[in-house]
């Protein structure tokens, strides 16, 4: 086996390996989502990673959870989407295809869900104490913000895989080009 066949084949095997884990992964998202807000102690973990100390105090009633779960359905979707661009590329360079528009639409999409996510992160912990005070008496209602070095990591994974599919869609552009001249 030549060299690049051998490149080949391990990317081959290694894309395959992560669409099952990215698939797997896009089950277990969503099977603990419905978890997390089903029971109280999930819910209170997840209160206490997004928002510290905050969320060690909060009540966790019925419709505090079902607030808390419209408030992270948003983030935990475009999760979702992200994680199910990157499993679509990682079957496309199972099969192949490597430098093509729909690899780089689909780098490109897993990128603005990075970035977003990026975003999500300090909007969705401040959604979060608001859903889970906003019933509490005057005076004893809080607002805050939680921003994370996971947040602006996001901010910059997100931006360099931005700027990868922008080449990557210029490098398939320039290929096209180039295979249309012979």
């Amino acid at each position: 086996m030549t060299d690049l066949a051998d490149q080949n084949h391990r990317l081959r095997r290694f894309s395959r390996a992560m669409a099952r884990i990215t698939g797997l992964s896009i089950l277990l998202m969503s099977a603990g989502t419905i978890l997390i807000f089903a029971l109280p102690d999930l819910t209170r973990s997840l209160l206490l990673a997004r928002l510290g100390g905050i969320g060690a105090n909060l009540q966790i009633t019925p419709g505090r959870a079902i607030a808390g779960a419209a408030v992270m359905a948003v983030p935990i979707g475009v999760m979702l989407y992200g994680m199910w661009q990157v499993r679509a590329l990682f079957l496309d360079f199972a099969q192949g295809s490597v430098f093509t528009p729909a690899t780089a639409r689909r780098l490109r999409d897993f990128a603005a869900a990075v970035l977003l996510q990026a975003a999500l992160g300090p909007l969705s912990s401040t959604a979060l104490l608001i859903a889970f005070t906003i019933s509490n008496p005057p005076g004893s209602r809080q607002l805050g913000i939680a921003l994370s070095i996971n947040d602006y990591i996001a901010l910059i994974v997100g931006g360099v895989l931005l700027a990868v599919a922008w080449v990557m869609a210029e490098a398939t552009r320039i290929a096209d080009e180039n295979a249309s001249i012979v």
